[in-house]
């Protein structure tokens, strides 16, 4: 079974026949059971597997350095928020990084199952100093609730369900009801006013929601790696709004018809 993963995190077409084929619900439960572990060899760092779709992810992420450009981080970083931040493999990568350096961070996602294994990347590594927060951003006043969609892959869950990303994403989708969370809050209560190296942001469509919901953090950010949706915001917009707050777009990672990712800086 393990040789079959290996060949899933390398072959587009192989991944997309388990997902034709419903395999991937046999995949899943095989996991769940012996989750699929792996180290970085630099630095040490766990990681694994507990469904399909995270293993190319992982391989994108780890083996092919595909997903972000490491030369565009703030030097010698010690603090970030990662705010959508699925089963936390971003958080393994900054840690891997890092070079031994202790991390202060905040890990956040709606979707439950996906934080806690967030929550277990964290442990594994000691990061006794990043914590995970359960809720959404940008989408309601602090200690209301608010609904989220959850995808029945983990690829994909949002606070905003469109007829288009239905068109586009066939399948199962679960609302669920979520804690609406301020960042700046929590950052505050456990860093004071310690400044956030970098700020990434992979929330489906609700960017500019949290950014004008949030000056007071921003105020506290160095960075902006953000992953953005055109059913919520264009690059346009992202350039206008965090102008306004002092960042300069820096580099735009890439770009499709519905997303991309971009990275802002302060001169």
């Amino acid at each position: 079974m393990s040789s079959l993963f290996n060949r899933l995190a390398r072959s587009a077409t192989l991944r997309r026949l388990v997902l034709a084929l419903r395999l991937h619900k046999l995949g899943n439960g095989w996991l769940r059971i012996f989750p699929q572990k792996r180290r970085l060899g630099n630095s040490g760092i766990i990681y694994r597997a507990t469904r399909l779709e995270s293993i190319p992810l992982a391989s994108e992420m780890f083996e092919n350095a595909a997903l972000y450009d490491a030369n565009l981080l703030p030097g010698n970083f010690t603090s970030f928020v990662d705010l959508g931040c699925n089963v936390g493999y971003f958080t393994c990568w900054l840690a891997s990084l890092a070079q031994g350096r202790k991390l202060n961070g905040l890990v956040c996602d709606a979707n439950p199952a996906a934080l806690n294994e967030a929550a277990w990347h964290c442990q594994a590594n000691r990061m006794d100093r990043v914590y995970p927060l359960n809720g959404v951003v940008g989408e309601g006043a602090v200690g209301a609730r608010s609904d989220f969609y959850l995808y029945e892959s983990n690829i994909c869950s949002t606070s905003h369900l469109t007829e288009e990303l239905k068109q586009q994403l066939k399948g199962k989708w679960t609302r669920i009801s979520v804690p609406c969370l301020s960042i700046e809050s929590e950052w505050r209560k456990r860093f004071g006013d310690q400044r956030c190296n970098l700020l990434k942001m992979d929330v489906e469509g609700s960017e500019l929601r949290f950014l004008q919901a949030e000056p007071g953090f921003l105020k506290l950010v160095d960075a902006v790696l953000i992953e953005w949706h055109t059913w919520g915001a264009t690059l346009d917009d992202l350039k206008k709004t965090l102008g306004e707050y002092g960042f300069r777009h820096i580099k735009t990672l890439d770009e499709s018809e519905t997303m991309g990712t971009a990275f802002f800086s302060r001169p």
